[in-house]
C-alpha cells in the first residue's frame, strides 16, 4: 500500500510503507542522501515552480482565447438585439405597397363571386365590397370609418368568412389599415423594442412549459411584427426554433395486408383469336390478393398484387381443324396507387402471364387422314407462338379485370382525399406547410407540419414510434393550430356544431344532445378557441368563448377547463377527470377577483353543460373496423403516453398487454 504526502506545492513525498525502513541504512547512505536532498531539492523547488507557471500561463491563455471565442448568443436573442438596433418609422412607400396587395386580393374575390351566380351579389353587398373599391380607388386619404365598417364585415365569424378568398382581403384590409395610420410615427421603434423585450423570456418558458396561452403570446408578437413588416429576422430566428413536424402516423405494411388480402376464385369466358384460330371456353382463375408496400421517399406506393393462375379449357376453330386444349397461365398482376400531398394518382394494372398449353385432340371435319395429320403437325408448330399469344391476350384480359374491380373503390378514395380533405383545407387556409408521405416494404409513414397563420409548432423531436399496427404521435400544436384556424373569430351556433359532428362522426354523441328549449351560440376568440395541453400524464383541455348567446340573453367571456390523467385499468387505459370543469372569465384570479351576477348565472350553465361534454371518465376502448376491415378485428389502443406536448399512440389488431406512462 503506498501511503502520499503532498507538500505546499503539491509534490509527491514518494514514500511506501512497502519500502525498507531509512534506520536500517548503513551511514554512508544516509550521508549520499542528505547530500542528494541539499543539492537536487533546490532543482526540484525550480521545477515546480516553473511548472506552477507554466499551468498558469495555460489557464491565463485559455481564459483569453475564451474571450476571444466567445459561444454564439441565442439567436432570437441577436435577432431581437438587431431589429431594435435598426427599427426605422414605417414610410408612405411601404404604405401604397399594402395598399396595392389589397386591391390584388380584392380582385381576386370580385372574380370568385362574380363566378358565383347564385351567392355572389350577396356576398358583395353584405361585405360592401363596392364601397372598398371606392376608398381604394381615392388618390388621397380613405374614410377610416367606412374601412373599419367594411373590416366589421369581413371579420363577422360567419363560415363562409374561413374561406382564403375572404380571409386573404381581410388580413391586407388589416394590414393596409395598420401601416397608414403608422407611417411616418417616430414612436414606432421604441414601441418595437417594448413589444420585443419579453420574446426571449417567452420563448424559453414556453419551451419548458408548453404552456398554449405562452405560445399564444409568442404568436401575437409575431403576428404583430408581420403586420407591420418589421423585425423579419426575429419571425425568422422563431419559426426555425419552432419549426419541426407536428404529426407523425404510421401504419405496418401487415395491417394493410390483412385487410386486403382474400382469395381469389372465379371463372370467365375465354373467346381469342390466336393466330387465326377461334379459341372459346371457360377459364377458371384462383389465387389470392393482398397489399404490398413499395420504397418510395416523395410518396408513399401501395400495389394491389394479385398472384394465381387461369385453367381453361378451350377449343380452337381454324378451317376443318378442331383443337382441343388445356391451358395453364401463372400471373401475377400489380396495381400501383401513389399518394402525396398533391392527391391521389391511380395507375393501370399491369399483369405478367405465362402460358403453357396442352393438345389433348386434333379432330378434322372432312375424316381424311392425311388432312388430320396435317392439322397436328401445323398445330405444334404453332404452338410456341400460340403461346406466347395466349399469354399477352391473359395480361390485356387480366389487366382490363383488375381495373375494373379496383377502380371503382380506389376512385372514391381519390375523391375523399381531394374532395373532403385537400381541397376544403386548402379553401380554409388549413392546409399542412408539409405533408410528407413515404414507404418502405414495412411501414407507410406520414410526416406533416402545420403551423397556421403566426402560430408554432413542435420545438423538441417526437417519441419514439411503439412499432404498433398504427402508432400516432401529435403534437399538441397540430391540434391547437389547427382549431385555431378553423374557428377563430367564429360564430358557431348549437344546430350548426351538431350538423359538423354528426357529419364527421356519423352520429350525434349522446353527451351533445340537450333538451333545452332555447338555443345557445358561442363567438370564439381571436387565439385558442380550444386548445390541448400534454404533460406528465396528464391532457388539459380548454374552450374559450368571447361572447356566449343563449336565446335572447347575451354573456361575456368565460373559459371552460377540463383535466384529465391517464390511468391504466383492466387491460386498456382510461382518461379520468380530475375535478369537474371549471368556468372562468379570461384572465380571472379565483383568489382576488369576484364574478358578477350574470357572470355566476353563465358559470353554472356552462359548468352543468360541460360537465356532460367532459365526461368523468373517457375509455379508450377498441376501435371497431366495417366492411372488408371488420375481419382484421377491432384495432386495441395498446401504449399511451401524453408528455412534453406530444401524445404517443399505437394500436393493434390483435390485442396485447397495454404498456403506458400514466
Amino acid at each position: 500500500m503506498r501511503v502520499k504526502r503532498f507538500d505546499s506545492l503539491g509534490t509527491d513525498s514518494g514514500l511506501s510503507t512497502d519500502s525498507p525502513s531509512l534506520l536500517l541504512m548503513p551511514s554512508r547512505w544516509i550521508h549520499r542522501l542528505r547530500w542528494t536532498y541539499h543539492n537536487i531539492l533546490p532543482l526540484g523547488v525550480l521545477f515546480n515552480i516553473v511548472t506552477f507557471g507554466v499551468c498558469l500561463a495555460a489557464a491565463v491563455a485559455g481564459e483569453e482565447e475564451t474571450a476571444k471565442s466567445p459561444t454564439p448568443p441565442d439567436p432570437i436573442i441577436a435577432a431581437v438585439a438587431e431589429a431594435k438596433r435598426t427599427a426605422q418609422p414605417i414610410r408612405a412607400a411601404e404604405a401604397s405597397a399594402a395598399k396595392a396587395r389589397l386591391r390584388e386580393a380584392v380582385a381576386r374575390l370580385s372574380d370568385r363571386l362574380k363566378r358565383d351566380k347564385d351567392q355572389g351579389g350577396n356576398w358583395r353587398n353584405y361585405l360592401q365590397l363596392a364601397d372598398l373599391e371606392a376608398e381604394l380607388s381615392k388618390s388621397g386619404e380613405p374614410s377610416w370609418e367606412r374601412l373599419n365598417a367594411v373590416l366589421a364585415r369581413f371579420s363577422a365569424g360567419h363560415e363562409g368568412l374561413k374561406l382564403t378568398c375572404f380571409s386573404e382581403v381581410r388580413e391586407a384590409l388589416r394590414q393596409y389599415m395598420v401601416r397608414s395610420r403608422a407611417v411616418d410615427d417616430a414612436s414606432l421603434p421604441e414601441k418595437l423594442g417594448q413589444i420585443l423585450d419579453p420574446l426571449p423570456g417567452l420563448v424559453e418558458s414556453y419551451q419548458a412549459s408548453h404552456d398554449p396561452a405562452v405560445a399564444s403570446s409568442i404568436q401575437a408578437i409575431v403576428g404583430w411584427l408581420e403586420l407591420m413588416d418589421r423585425g423579419q429576422p426575429v419571425v425568422a430566428a422563431v419559426r426555425e426554433r419552432f419549426a419541426r413536424p407536428n404529426l407523425f402516423v404510421e401504419v405496418s405494411a401487415e395491417f394493410l395486408a390483412k385487410g386486403f388480402t382474400a382469395p381469389v376464385d372465379t371463372s370467365e369466358p375465354v373467346r381469342e383469336i390466336i393466330l387465326g384460330t377461334d379459341v372459346r371456353g371457360t377459364g377458371h382463375i384462383t389465387g389470392d390478393r393482398t397489399l404490398r408496400l413499395m420504397p418510395a421517399s416523395n410518396r408513399a406506393e401501395l400495389a394491389i398484387v394479385v398472384t394465381g393462375s387461369i385453367a381453361a379449357t378451350t377449343i380452337g376453330y381454324n378451317g376443318p381443324a378442331r383443337i382441343y386444349s388445356q391451358g395453364e397461365t401463372p400471373f401475377t398482376a400489380r396495381k400501383v396507387v401513389r399518394i402525396s400531398a398533391a392527391g391521389v394518382e391511380i395507375l393501370p394494372a399491369q399483369a405478367d402471364a405465362r402460358t403453357r398449353t396442352k393438345i389433348n385432340d386434333v379432330d378434322v371435319t372432312c375424316r381424311a387422314r392425311c388432312v388430320e395429320k396435317i392439322a397436328w403437325k401445323r398445330t405444334f408448330q404453332q404452338k410456341p407462338l400460340a403461346e406466347m399469344e395466349a399469354s399477352r391476350r391473359a395480361e390485356i384480359r387480366l389487366d382490363r379485370r383488375i381495373d375494373e374491380e379496383a377502380d371503382a373503390r380506389l376512385k372514391e378514395l381519390q375523391t375523399s382525399f381531394e374532395g373532403r380533405l385537400r381541397r376544403p383545407l386548402l379553401d380554409r387556409g388549413l392546409f399542412p406547410e408539409k405533408l410528407d408521405f413515404r414507404s418502405d416494404e414495412s411501414r407507410l409513414q406520414v410526416e406533416s407540419l402545420f403551423g397556421g397563420l403566426h402560430s408554432q409548432t413542435a420545438s423538441s423531436a417526437p417519441p419514439a414510434a411503439h412499432d404498433g399496427d398504427i402508432d400516432v404521435r401529435l403534437h399538441q400544436t397540430f391540434f391547437n393550430n389547427m382549431a385555431e384556424g378553423a374557428l377563430s373569430g367564429m360564430l358557431v351556433r348549437e344546430e350548426r356544431l351538431r350538423e359538423i359532428i354528426t357529419d364527421l362522426l356519423g352520429k350525434l354523441p349522446p353527451e351533445l344532445e340537450t333538451e333545452d328549449e332555447q338555443p345557445w351560440a358561442v363567438r370564439f376568440p381571436q387565439t385558442r378557441p380550444i386548445c390541448v395541453q400534454f404533460d406528465n400524464g396528464r391532457a388539459v383541455v380548454q374552450f374559450r368563448g368571447q361572447a356566449y348567446q343563449k336565446g335572447d340573453a347575451e354573456y361575456t367571456g368565460m373559459d371552460v377547463t377540463a383535466a384529465y390523467r391517464l390511468e391504466q385499468r383492466d387491460g386498456g387505459f382510461v382518461l379520468v377527470r380530475e375535478g369537474d370543469p371549471t368556468a372562468f372569465p379570461p384572465n380571472f384570479d379565483p383568489q382576488n377577483d369576484r364574478l358578477s351576477v350574470r357572470q355566476q348565472t353563465l358559470r353554472r350553465l356552462l359548468e352543468r353543460r360541460f360537465g356532460k361534454i367532459f365526461r368523468s371518465e373517457i375509455a379508450l376502448e377498441p376501435i371497431a373496423l366495417e366492411g372488408e376491415w371488420a375481419a382484421v378485428g377491432p384495432l386495441t389502443v395498446t401504449y399511451v403516453v401524453m408528455d412534453d406536448g406530444w401524445l404517443t399512440l399505437s394500436l393493434r389488431s390483435a390485442p396485447t398487454a397495454p404498456v403506458g406512462q400514466p
